[in-house]
C-alpha cells in the first residue's frame, strides 16, 4: 500500500479534535520462534462420541470389561478402547473398582451433561514472535513479518543469542495468552521447554506510524497510532507504547525536526534559481537556503563548517557531498547536539561517524553537549543554524541544515536565512574561539 492510498483511507479517521499530520512506513524488529508446546485441547468430535458411548454404556450397567466389550461387539483385547478407557480414568471421568468400571459422580457426570469440558493433552508445534525491543510475546497471525527491513526501521534492543532460553524466561503467561488468542479459546497451553527452541529468526513487522495533531485552538499533545501495513488494522498494544515510553522513536523515523507541523497536501512551486548577491547581505527563503547549502557543499575550496542541532535522515542527502570534498582533502567541520532535546536519527548518525573515522585528519565531527561537558562550559549544546564556506560567505538563520528533509511539494513553517559575505574571516575566528576548536590553518 502506498502512502497516498493509506492517507486517503485514514484522513477522515482522526480522533475527535485532531487531524492527520504524518504517515511513516517503518519496520519493527522481532524474533520469530518455533517450538513444541504441550497443549490442552478439545478432542475431535468423533472421539467425543466414543467417550459418550463408553460412559453411558458403563452407566447403564455394562461395567465389567467383558460386558462392555460384548455390548460394543468387540474382542476383549481391543487396544483402542482399552487405551481410551484408561485415558478417561487418568482424567477422572471413570474409575476401576473391583474390576468394574464406574462413571465418577463429579467429572464423569459433568462430561455427560456438557461434552465441552473434556480436554486432551497433546504436543504440537507453535510459532510466535518475541518483540525485538521490549521482549514481549506477540502473535505472528496479528503481525505479519518480512525477512528484509524497510529504509526506515528501529534497531532491535533484544541482543540475546539465537535460541537462548532467556528469550522465554518468565514468559509462560504471555505465551499462554497469545496461544489462547490464536486458537479462540479452544485450546490452552499448559507447558513448554524454554531450552528446546527449534527455530529462531530475526525478522521485521512492517507498520504505519501515524501522527495526529490537535486543532490549532487545542492545547492537547500530538497522538501517535500504529497500524498494519496492508490492512491498516490498529495495533493497540504498540500504539499505547508509542504514546508513552516509545515516543522518542518518532525522531528516528521522521525527517521533521518536530518544531512545527506540516500538512500532507501538495503545493506545486516553480524551482528557485539563486542569483549571486550584489551586496554583503541578502535574505534567502527556505528553499533558497537549501539550494545555497547544496551549492556550498559542491564548491568548497578549502573548508566548510556546519552547525545544526540535529542530525536526521535529511543528512543522508548530503553524505555523498561530504565524502567528495573529504576525498579532495578539504576540511569539513560539523557541530551538532543540544542536551535538552538531543534527538538524532541513529542510522544516519552512524553513517556520518563512519565517514569521520575514514577521514580523521580532515573531518571534525563534534557532539557539542559532550564537548562542553569535557571543557566544563556552561553551554549545553547549540540551537544555532550556521554554515561558513571558505572565506566567501556564511549563512545563518532558522533553517535546520542537517534535519530539514521536506520538498517544495509540501507546506512547511516559514523560515528565513541571511547570506553574509562580509567579515567571513572574523566569523571563523569567532566560532573557533567560542567552541575552542582546533582546525588546520
Amino acid at each position: 500500500m502506498t502512502d497516498e492510498e493509506a492517507y486517503k483511507q485514514l484522513k477522515d479517521k482522526a480522533p475527535t479534535g485532531y487531524k492527520l499530520n504524518e504517515l511513516i512506513l517503518f519496520s519493527y524488529p522481532v524474533r520469530k520462534l518455533r517450538m513444541d508446546v504441550l497443549v490442552n485441547k478439545q478432542p475431535d468430535g468423533s472421539l467425543v462420541k466414543v467417550y459418550n458411548v463408553l460412559l453411558r454404556a458403563i452407566q447403564s450397567g455394562f461395567h465389567s470389561q467383558q460386558k462392555l466389550f460384548e455390548f460394543l461387539g468387540l474382542g476383549l483385547t481391543d487396544e483402542f478402547i482399552l487405551r481410551e478407557l484408561f485415558a478417561l480414568r487418568e482424567k477422572g471421568y471413570v474409575d476401576l473398582v473391583s474390576e468394574k468400571w464406574i462413571v465418577t459422580p463429579t467429572d464423569g457426570e459433568k462430561f455427560l451433561k456438557d461434552n465441552t469440558i473434556l480436554r486432551i493433552e497433546e504436543e504440537e508445534e507453535f510459532e510466535f514472535l518475541v518483540d525485538g525491543i521490549s521482549g514481549e510475546i506477540i502473535s505472528v497471525k496479528e503481525n505479519p513479518t518480512e525477512r528484509n527491513k524497510l529504509i526506515k526501521f528501529l534497531e532491535p534492543e533484544l541482543k540475546l543469542a539465537p535460541k537462548s532460553p532467556d528469550l522465554l524466561e518468565n514468559k509462560f503467561q504471555e505465551l499462554a495468552d497469545v496461544y489462547k488468542q490464536e486458537h479462540e479459546s479452544k485450546s490452552y497451553l499448559i507447558n513448554y521447554a524454554p531450552d528446546e527452541i527449534k527455530r529462531d529468526y530475526e525478522e521485521w513487522c512492517n507498520y504505519w506510524l501515524i501522527e495526529y495533531i490537535p486543532d490549532k485552538k487545542s492545547n492537547q499533545e500530538a497522538k501517535l497510532e500504529v497500524r498494519t501495513f496492508e490492512q491498516l488494522k490498529p495495533i493497540k498494544t504498540l500504539t499505547a507504547k508509542f504514546n508513552s515510553e516509545y515516543k522518542h522513536f518518532i525522531y528516528a523515523l521522521s525527517n521533521s525536526d518536530r518544531t512545527a507541523f506540516e500538512e500532507l497536501t501538495e503545493v506545486i512551486e516553480e524551482p528557485i534559481q539563486i542569483e549571486t548577491p550584489k551586496s554583503d547581505f541578502s535574505t534567502l527563503t527556505i528553499w533558497e537556503t537549501k539550494l545555497k547549502f547544496i551549492e556550498a557543499l559542491r564548491n568548497v575550496k578549502e573548508k566548510i563548517l556546519i552547525e545544526s542541532p540535529w542530525i536526521k535522515r535529511a543528512t543522508l542527502d548530503y553524505i555523498h557531498h561530504f565524502e567528495k570534498l573529504l576525498k579532495e582533502k578539504k576540511q569539513l567541520v560539523i557541530l551538532y547536539g543540544i542536551s535538552e532535546k538531543d534527538e538524532h536519527d541513529h542510522f544516519t548518525l552512524k553513517k556520518v561517524e563512519e565517514l569521520q573515522k575514514q577521514f580523521k585528519d580532515t573531518f571534525k565531527l563534534i557532539h557539542l553537549p559532550t564537548h562542553f561537558a569535557e571543557s566544563k562550559s556552561k553551554l549545553t549544546g547549540t540551537h544555532r543554524k550556521l554554515v561558513i564556506k571558505d572565506s566567501d560567505y556564511y549563512i545563518q538563520g532558522s533553517f535546520n541544515f542537517l534535519s530539514f528533509g521536506k520538498t517544495e511539494k509540501q507546506q512547511v513553517a516559514n523560515e528565513e536565512s541571511l547570506l553574509i559575505s562580509k567579515d567571513v574571516k572574523k566569523k571563523w575566528e569567532q566560532v573557533v574561539k567560542e567552541y575552542a576548536l582546533k582546525l588546520k590553518p
